[in-house]
């Protein structure tokens, strides 16, 4: 039989009393917040918590859990911003973070299962089935960088189409007009409403006969599957292979990402092509590296600790108040030129 951790080894293990251990565990006054969070920590590491759904309850009143696929584990340029917001603002509201990944196989969080967190985020895409799951554990739920179609869930939002939209104004106002799109549509929503952001700005402005020849334009300088695989593994050379079979040649790209556009900049010099003097690239998202590379990456810049921030606020205002309805909170983005396209006029 597991033997039983009691107060006194808490206290003594952190060099306190059994009176503070206990007016820690019991979430009364009289011990500072650093002093609640160094008891709790450590009753969690002991398993003394396990042992009472009283002490579990005031564990969880302090804690928040991040869910975030593997695969945007790799994305830290993009994702680690967000965390950074996500933990700013638990901090300054008294929380902790417990960070979780999950891969297909969709396991749910042990602090969920224990009920050891009181709200619980999910950042970037998660399959409908594996949210209804975590929502049924009865804890307040936000999707960051994700709208659920099916679930109502509270969610944070890139203003994606609108931005995508004037990131394609922009270029036809330089006088560009073959205007291709670099993105896998099945990767993630977000690439979705980017392509449907630089489509609708396409068929409007250059005004096509009909709907259908619009996309159909579109797609002779577009690569609108699997070229995310060649930026997961910066594969130059692939991605090369993918500009390189497109029905026809553009005078400029948008990609995905950032991280597509500068990896597009190497690829397209395997091409013997030079850019802006060839053909012009642009990204999204404005993470750090797109101002480092040579040339710079015009962009359009998301707020990526903002969205943190603002994720974390609204999951404490639905743990305040589990009955408020559902809110949807979309966040603007902003064009930051640079030096990868130029005046085509």
């Amino acid at each position: 039989m597991k033997k039983r951790v009691t107060m006194k080894e808490i206290a003594e293990r952190l060099n306190l009393s059994v009176n503070a251990v206990s007016l820690a565990l019991n979430d009364r006054a009289g011990v500072s917040e650093e002093t609640r969070r160094l008891v709790l920590n450590a009753a969690e590491e002991m398993g003394y918590l396990d042992q009472s759904t009283k002490y579990t309850a005031a564990y969880s009143n302090k804690n928040i859990c991040i869910l975030l696929e593997d695969r945007f584990f790799k994305d830290m340029q993009f994702y680690g911003r967000i965390l950074l917001g996500l933990e700013e603002a638990a901090k300054k509201a008294g929380y902790d973070l417990f960070i979780n990944s999950f891969e297909k196989n969709q396991e749910i969080p042990a602090c969920v299962e224990q009920q050891k967190v009181s709200g619980l985020i999910v950042v970037g895409k998660i399959d409908e089935e594996y949210l209804k799951r975590l929502k049924s554990y009865s804890i307040p739920v936000l999707l960051l960088d994700h709208e659920s179609v099916e679930t109502p869930t509270d969610c944070v939002m890139t203003n994606n189409v609108a931005g995508a939209y004037k990131l394609t104004k922009y270029l036809l106002d330089k006088g560009y007009r073959k205007i291709g799109f670099f993105g896998d549509l099945s990767y993630t929503p977000s690439i979705r409403e980017r392509f449907w952001g630089y489509q609708e700005a396409m068929q409007q402005y250059l005004k096509f006969p009909s709907f259908e020849e619009g996309i159909a334009y579109i797609r002779r300088y577009s690569a609108l599957k699997s070229v995310e695989d060649a930026v997961i593994h910066q594969d130059a050379s692939s991605l090369a292979e993918y500009y390189q079979s497109l029905e026809e040649t553009p005078e400029v790209l948008i990609c995905s990402n950032d991280k597509m556009a500068i990896l597009m900049c190497k690829a397209l010099s395997q091409c013997g092509l030079k850019v802006p003097e060839d053909i012009g690239v642009v990204g999204f998202d404005d993470i750090e590296l797109s101002n480092m590379v040579n040339p710079r990456i015009t962009t359009m810049r998301v707020d990526k600790v903002l969205m943190g921030k603002k994720a974390m606020e609204r999951l404490l205002k639905c743990m305040e108040r589990p009955k408020e309805k559902v809110e949807k909170l979309v966040l603007d983005v902003q064009l930051i030129e640079r030096d990868s396209v130029r005046e085509f006029l």
